[in-house]
């Protein structure tokens, strides 16, 4: 492949759309099959581990294992893919480790077998994530790097639905979905094939090399302030996000879905995400990373109480619909705040520590907020989670300075800037 040629494709902006290559539609597809995963882990994994007889406190440690893991993981991978200057043949293992550890599901049984088994499967699926930002972040012409991403990650927003769907629909019942885990094991039967796709896909996936008068070594990583203050927005942000996303499917069945709305209860925050996604990135690039994660930092609190407050299973759905533009935002408008500050030689190793912080806080969100849920119910877990929501909010605004140089702000201080930055000169 071409590297100019490549760059061109997503360096041009609008002309990108009408400049369809081979390259871009491997990259598209991948970023696709990728987050469409989602669309059966995210609503079922929950629920099928509390039919396996899990506690819901049981549930987030097996939720937080893989984060666990990935502590210790994410970063070794990042460095050696770094250093090989390769990251295809860490794509294909850890989407077949991945496929393995969810089609073992039906035959598993225990909260250790799970524990284990769920972090496996989560690297995988952490790492290919990672990867995407990283492909498209090498490749994105600079100062584009959040309307490039957001180009290619709002088809991963589209297969979610489609997959969300097809899962709905064969678990649909008139009569509702039987309790028990054996109405589930089809979905483990099936679902895990798309890590398969992924792995094969991988095969071609477009992986550009560093420069060729850049062969040096890869550099020891060196993260400003400002990088480290942001990571621990994001660490809280996580935490408490998808710490407490991690129950709504058992909240939804709580409140009265079934069927249909037990598998479509994220799909109205994708659909948002899709149009928000569009935007969100290109937006970050012209005016700035700041203004636009402070929308989604201050809406989250909010969200998070509606959700305490929600009696019914509409409800939910509307609240839900919220997660557009926090995901929306956040999902192309973090990494590209990552992106910002890197380079050739270290924007795998800062992605890694992107998904280390995300691993560590998804390890404590789901495990905390799980023993709330048991200890007090899950409108008081949603409160807590709030509460985590608003000190990542004033972190923020208060601490956090713009990463894009390039952008040029909206013009209203208290957005473009941190609260404490010294008059004249960038938060370090």
């Amino acid at each position: 492949m071409s590297g100019p040629s490549f760059h061109r494709l997503l360096a041009g902006g609008r002309s990108h759309n009408r400049e369809v290559t081979r390259e871009g539609r491997l990259l598209s597809l991948y970023l696709g099959l990728t987050t469409s995963v989602n669309g059966f882990l995210q609503p079922f994994v929950p629920l099928y581990l509390l039919e396996a007889g899990l506690t819901k406190g049981q549930i987030g440690l097996v939720a937080g294992a893989g984060a666990l893991m990935a502590i210790v993981l994410q970063p070794i991978l990042g460095k050696l893919s770094d250093r090989h200057d390769a990251r295809r043949p860490f794509v294909i293992l850890m989407a077949i480790a991945s496929a393995a550890s969810y089609f073992s599901f039906p035959y598993l049984h225990g909260a250790w077998a799970f524990l284990f088994a769920a972090a496996l499967g989560a690297n995988g699926f952490m790492y290919m994530q990672g990867v995407g930002g990283v492909l498209v972040g090498r490749l994105a012409a600079v100062g584009k790097g959040g309307e490039t991403y957001a180009q290619f990650r709002v088809w991963g927003s589209i297969g979610y639905v489609f997959v969300a769907l097809a899962t709905g629909l064969l678990l649909n019942r008139p009569e509702g979905l039987p309790r028990g885990r054996a109405p589930l094991d089809l979905l483990f039967h099936i679902g895990p094939l798309l890590f398969v796709a992924v792995a094969i896909i991988a095969y071609w996936l477009p992986d550009p090399k560093r420069p060729a008068s850049s062969d040096e070594e890869p550099e020891k990583v060196r993260m400003s302030p400002n990088l480290k203050r942001f990571l621990a927005v994001d660490a809280l942000y996580v935490a408490s996000l998808y710490g407490a996303s991690h129950f709504i499917s058992i909240f939804m069945r709580q409140v009265g879905g079934s069927g249909l709305l037990l598998s479509c209860v994220f799909i109205p925050g994708v659909i948002a995400e899709i149009l928000v996604l569009r935007r969100s990135g290109a937006y970050s690039d012209h005016y700035g990373r700041r203004p636009v994660l402070a929308v989604a930092y201050m809406l989250l609190p909010i969200r998070l109480v509606l959700y305490a407050m929600a009696a019914g299973p509409y409800a939910v759905l509307a609240i839900q619909s919220l997660h557009g533009l926090n995901f929306g935002i956040v999902g192309a408008v973090a990494i590209a705040f990552v992106n910002d500050q890197a380079d050739h030689r270290t924007r795998g190793q800062l992605q890694a520590q992107l998904s280390l912080v995300t691993a560590t806080a998804g390890a404590i969100g789901p495990s905390l907020l799980g023993k709330v849920a048991d200890l007090w119910g899950l409108p008081a877990m949603f409160l807590t989670a709030a509460g985590m929501a608003a000190i990542a909010t004033v972190i923020f605004l208060f601490f956090v300075d713009e990463s894009n140089t390039h952008a040029r702000g909206t013009g209203i201080r208290w957005l473009d800037h941190a609260f404490f930055r010294r008059r004249g000169r960038q938060v370090a």
